[in-house]
């Protein structure tokens, strides 16, 4: 391209004057973003911090959106982030969340890691999105050009990267033979045929999945060809089922949890967590236990199964070694799985637990996160032979990630430096690694985070249930962090208050209420003015679909704009938001009538009863969880409606009367919706915050 971007640095190193003059001059018929845009911007962005959005932004835009772009917000409010998935090239991480109300429906984006921005996202309206019971249900083709995801626990789904298109191929083929087990459900003809979770893989080519499922003849999974447009189940023409013998017969073992296919293309290698070999015959009947297997894919046989592996346990990107151990760290060959060292012995160490094995992109080092008999520590090994040890100085690890995806520890891409994830500060820290380990920096910011990915432009991200990061590790400044829960004491708005109920609804919160909002993808934005402020910087523009530019530096060309939402077609609320209730107290009450009423209402008499639904309050987080939770700080609020959030199998809100308060919990009426119910009392260790419920006006007042 003529001009600036044949050149990019001098882009990155002209004057004000002299990137006006470039901007002007070069031919953008032939941008290329790609190569073009990530210079372009990061030159834009140092004179914005300079000088303000000039006019030289606008002419810029309006030229790099000439060719098309399309406005994408990043989420201010999601639901619980599932699965993560780094591409290829490291330059976009996707992830699948659930829908905030934790019903079904969820979404698959793709963040830029140079911007800390969405730029592509897909929504499922009724499917379950990827899972949180084991790792690897979100994977980008070895090309990055395909991102397959499983569908409501049973189907994967492709869909073409950075289009924001649904999944153009499907494939649903764990529905027979066996699943779920038999022995896995309490009553299994109540789920006959109605499929299971199912681990799988792409081919090096791109041209089949491996999907690790019962089959037919005891097979542990079969070979699908994958052609976009295609949707495969188990009677399509097509299909390979591996009949997985061993040594001749049949294996009788259970599908991988977790597999991935050799790049040379001849194997399929996993393991599985809970291995149950069926055989009638066997007395004592076994119990459960992992195992580690390869698959032959020319015959579809096992070449072995390993049933001495101990989890946590991690194959090198190539297959050709196994790390495993739980007591003693081991190294077994990935392809014979006999023992080829104990790295435990190597490092001279006493280990009480190993915590991950995590190996490097090129598989030539393995970091080993322990916990020590003295302290925790991460040892690390480069082609099997002892390299060091990285001292923590006698702090922990962060919290262990639910997915699995991402870890505590993220090599860097070349394997030269490492970051740790640590509990102490909420810290990481950033590490040299060689014979004499270096501690680089500390990276501020990490509450909340149990899962690190080092990606390319210099970028790590943390990301965690509800919250996500991004650092630049040369100078260990925080590119971008948010968190996408919804601010304690909200739950999501009524939905017959969204304006636009064809769409998903886009909100923030007001002091009093909601304002709805919808950004166009042709850079039209309808929000309030009172809520531009905080709309302004999630909205980008996604250039060839998966970079990043500021919708603020388009603001004043034809390509974004503000608009004023309609009115509300929303009749305000008639009724009082609460309502004085009294118990009845009969005359002459027996002494175990008494008793029981106040085991249903407490000792009060009157109370304030919430007259509308849960999502028509907010409410003010007067006390969080820990000792701020207790009687004395409750009390007053007896016989007041209150609103709370409590966590037991999950996390959920709660409305109502406060009826009473003891030393160990309160009475709410109604019951909070999860609970023994062979307990009155709600416990105080389950509650994450209470305060006084305060109705929320209509979006008219």
């Amino acid at each position: 391209m003529p001009g600036p971007f044949a050149n990019l640095s001098q882009l990155v190193q002209c004057s004000d004057e002299e990137l006006e003059s470039l901007v002007e001059q070069a031919d953008f018929g032939d941008f290329v973003a790609s190569r073009d845009l990530p210079p372009l911007r990061e030159r834009l962005l140092r004179l914005e911090r300079e000088r303000g959005i000039t006019e030289l932004h606008r002419r810029a835009s309006d030229k790099v959106l000439a060719a098309g772009a399309r406005l994408v917000e990043t989420p201010r409010y999601i639901g619980m982030q599932r699965c993560f998935a780094l591409s290829p090239d490291g330059r976009h991480l996707a992830i699948a969340s659930n829908r905030l109300d934790e019903s079904h429906g969820g979404d698959v984006r793709i963040w830029e890691l140079a911007t800390g921005r969405v730029v592509d996202a897909v929504g499922f309206e009724t499917a379950l999105v990827g899972s949180t019971r084991e790792p690897s249900c979100l994977q980008w083709s070895p090309s990055g050009e395909w991102l397959g995801v499983i569908l409501d626990q049973v189907i994967i789904g492709v869909l073409r990267t950075f289009a924001g298109t649904q999944p153009s191929f499907t494939a649903d083929v764990t529905r027979r033979w066996g699943s779920p087990p038999a022995w896995g459900v309490i009553h299994p003809k109540t789920v006959e045929n109605t499929g299971h979770l199912p681990a799988w893989c792409w081919s090096p080519d791109e041209t089949h999945l491996f999907i690790s499922t019962p089959g037919p003849d005891g097979a542990l999974g079969c070979i699908v060809p994958f052609r976009e447009g295609t949707r495969v189940n188990e009677d399509s023409d097509g299909i390979r089922w591996c009949p997985a013998r061993l040594d001749g017969q049949p294996s009788k073992s259970r599908p991988h949890t977790w597999v991935r296919w050799s790049p040379d293309g001849s194997r399929i290698h996993g393991y599985c967590k809970d291995e149950f070999v069926l055989d009638p015959n066997t007395d004592p009947k076994p119990e459960p236990h992992p195992s580690a297997s390869l698959i032959d894919v020319r015959s579809g046989d096992l070449q072995y199964r390993f049933d001495e592996l101990k989890l946590p346990v991690a194959f090198s990107p190539d297959g050709a070694s196994l790390a495993y151990g739980d007591k003693e760290a081991r190294l077994a060959h990935g392809h014979t799985s006999r023992t080829v060292t104990v790295l435990s012995k190597q490092a001279d160490v006493s280990i009480h637990a190993v915590e991950e094995y995590v190996w490097s992109r090129d598989g030539r080092r393995l970091a080993v996160l322990i916990t020590g008999y003295e302290y925790p520590q991460v040892l690390v090994f480069e082609d099997g032979k002892f390299l060091c040890h990285v001292d923590l100085k006698r702090r922990s690890f962060g919290p262990s990630s639910r997915s699995g995806d991402l870890g505590r520890w993220a090599w860097s891409p070349d394997g030269s430096m490492g970051a740790c994830l640590l509990r102490e500060g909420a810290k990481i820290e950033l590490w040299k690694v060689g014979p004499s380990p270096k501690l680089l920096r500390r990276l501020e910011g990490a509450g909340r985070i149990d899962g690190l990915a080092w990606g390319a432009d210099d970028t790590l991200v943390g990301t965690g249930h509800h919250d996500i990061a991004f650092w630049d590790v040369n100078t260990g400044q925080l590119r971008f962090q948010t968190s996408l829960e919804l601010e304690p004491g909200r739950v999501p708005p009524p939905e017959d208050w969204n304006p636009w109920p064809d769409e998903v609804a886009r909100f923030i919160p007001t002091e009093r209420g909601w304002d709805f909002t919808r950004a166009q993808p042709d850079g039209t934005v309808v929000c309030p003015p009172g809520s531009r402020d905080k709309l302004e910087p999630r909205l980008m523009f996604s250039v060839a679909g998966r970079h990043a530019w500021p919708w603020r530096w388009a603001v004043g060309t034809r390509h974004a704009r503000w608009e004023d939402p309609a009115p509300f077609p929303v009749a305000p609320q008639e009724e009082a938001a609460f309502e004085e209730r009294r118990v009845p107290v009969p005359e002459g009450e027996t002494l175990e009538a008494r008793d029981a009423r106040h085991g249903k209402w407490g000792f009060l008499k009157q109370y304030q009863a919430p007259t509308r639904p849960l999502d028509h309050y907010r409410a003010d987080p007067v006390f969080t969880h820990g000792p701020a939770i207790c009687r004395a700080n409750l009390t007053p609020y007896l016989g007041k409606g209150v609103m709370l959030r409590q966590t037991q199998y999950g996390t959920w809100y709660a409305l109502g009367a406060l009826l009473e308060v003891s030393d160990e919990g309160i009475l709410l009426h109604p019951r909070a919706p999860i609970g023994s119910y062979r307990e009155r009392l709600l416990s105080f260790r389950d509650i994450l915050w209470i305060g006084p419920a305060v109705p929320l006006e209509t979006p008219e007042g």
